[in-house]
């Protein structure tokens, strides 16, 4: 005959022994799912290096630099022009034009100058 004491201590462990399987359940559970989340993350960090190391992210970023670089020295020129246009002073281009026609003009005058000092002597 089982007293009372001991069908209470057999409850009692059964309770425990059963919460304890459901724990390790739980746990290898939980294991299994960081294993799998393991792996998943390693394949994507395995994507991202290769990515990197293919060069075609770099290649991108660098092709889409050099385009907004134009972008902005064609701008800039432009700004240039205009602020050169609202303040009235001449480009370096401008400047060269200039000193050019100068310079064809004198050519000119020297000639005419000759000219007219030769029929002034006749």
């Amino acid at each position: 005959m089982v007293s009372k004491a001991q069908n209470k201590s057999q409850g009692i462990q059964e309770f425990v022994v059963e919460h304890l399987e459901d724990a390790r359940k739980q746990l290898v559970k939980f294991e299994k799912e960081l294993a799998a989340r393991g792996k998943q993350q390693r394949k994507e960090i395995e994507a991202v290096i290769a990515q990197v190391k293919s060069g075609r992210q770099l290649k991108a970023l660098k092709s889409q630099a050099n385009e907004v670089g134009s972008e902005v020295r064609k701008r800039l020129d432009g700004l240039q022009g205009k602020l050169v246009e609202a303040v009235g002073v001449a480009s370096v281009a401008q400047v060269k034009e200039i000193n050019r026609e100068l310079t064809r003009l004198g050519k000119k005058l020297e000639t005419l100058a000759k000219k007219k000092a030769g029929q002034s002597i006749n």
